[in-house]
C-alpha cells in the first residue's frame, strides 16, 4: 500500500507534536530565550520577517537553528498583547 502525501504530512505533524524540546530556562523556571536569542541576520531580520502578517517558511539542515527561531518567535508573540 502506497502512503498518500496527506498520510505522510498527518505523520509528520504527528510525530512533531509528540517531540519534547528542550526548554531555554534558567534555574528559576525563567525563559532565557529573549537573552540568549542571536538572529542569523543583523537586525533580527530573520524575527522580524517571521512577525508580519504573511507566512514564514523556514528550511535548512538539521542544526541549523530553525526550532530556535521559532522559539524565540513564539516567545516574543506570547508577551505581546496585540498578536
Amino acid at each position: 500500500m502506497t502512503n498518500s502525501i496527506a498520510d505522510n504530512f498527518l505523520f509528520l505533524t504527528d510525530s512533531l507534536s509528540k517531540y519534547r524540546k528542550a526548554e531555554i530556562t534558567d534555574e528559576t523556571g525563567s525563559n532565557l530565550i529573549e537573552q540568549l536569542y542571536v538572529d542569523p541576520l543583523d537586525g533580527d531580520l530573520i524575527l522580524k520577517s517571521m512577525l508580519m502578517p504573511n507566512t514564514t517558511l523556514l528550511i535548512g539542515r538539521k542544526g541549523t537553528g530553525k526550532s530556535t527561531i521559532i522559539n524565540r518567535f513564539q516567545h516574543q508573540v506570547r508577551k505581546s498583547k496585540d498578536q
